[in-house]
């Protein structure tokens, strides 16, 4: 049981993450194509690290599957995700595991936006 709340709560946690992150693209918009400092979404709600991406890079990201996140290297919780790409030094790219997956699927607001 222990596992199954860890990886509901890594889930939440990070899909709050994307929803900040969601609203810091919307305003980025009007700068046109440059970096732009995104909340790190890892698992760890203290955390309050950036990630330096530009905006078709969070886009990309975004638009591939809900399941994905991006976070510092060394935020990974690889008992609920696993590192799947990212970019040297600024980030890495990781993929909800088991039940995390499905719960970050059904937080997915670009989901509900085209369901």
């Amino acid at each position: 049981m222990e596992s199954e709340s860890r990886h509901e709560r890594a889930a939440r946690n990070q899909s709050l993450f994307r929803e900040v992150n969601e609203r810091i693209e919307a305003e980025a918009q009007a700068f046109g194509p440059m970096f732009t400092e995104f909340i790190c979404e890892c698992a760890d709600d203290s955390c309050v690290e950036h990630v330096s991406l530009t905006l078709e890079e969070y886009s990309a990201i975004r638009n591939s599957s809900p399941v994905l996140f991006f976070v510092r290297p060394g935020h990974i919780v690889p008992v609920v995700e696993r590192v799947v790409g990212g970019e040297g030094d600024r980030y890495e790219l990781v993929e909800k595991l088991d039940e995390a997956a499905e719960i970050a699927f059904e937080l997915d607001p670009r989901a509900e936006a085209s369901g």
